[in-house]
């Protein structure tokens, strides 16, 4: 009895490990950087539209104190929908985002292409961001 219980909960364990890889999807995304605050108004402190213009999102905004304690994430166009969707990065992805940002030349415009896994909370966990 005891050895088939102790089949039955690794069997157990193995299923659910294997659900949660699943679930997991590795993406690779190729546009803007944006601060959580500008992306929940979708405004930023310059006044560009993020919905529209998120090109035009300046760099001294994104290095704000408040920027930087909101977090960051990348906003995309959907090419089917038109609609603007926001990925939040993981606490590992919000470090390599402040990271880039001391050392980036760029004022706006800050494209960048991140590496990592999302599940259905729309949260990326972070493995590499690179600037375009």
């Amino acid at each position: 009895m005891n050895k088939m219980l102790s089949l039955l909960i690794i069997a157990l364990f193995f299923v659910l490990f294997f659900q949660v890889v699943v679930l997991a999807e590795s993406v690779v995304f190729e546009k803007y950087l944006v601060d959580v605050n500008c992306a929940n108004k979708a405004i930023a402190a310059n006044g560009a539209n993020l919905r529209t213009n998120s090109e035009n999102h300046i760099v001294s905004c994104l290095k704000k104190p408040s920027s930087m304690s909101s977090g960051y994430g990348v906003i995309i166009r959907n090419k089917d929908t038109g609609k603007y969707n926001f990925y939040k990065f993981d606490e590992k992805g919000d470090e390599i985002a402040r990271k880039l940002l001391e050392t980036t030349k760029k004022t706006d415009n800050m494209q960048i292409k991140v590496r990592g896994t999302i599940d259905n909370t729309m949260i990326i966990k972070v493995k590499s961001i690179e600037e375009k």
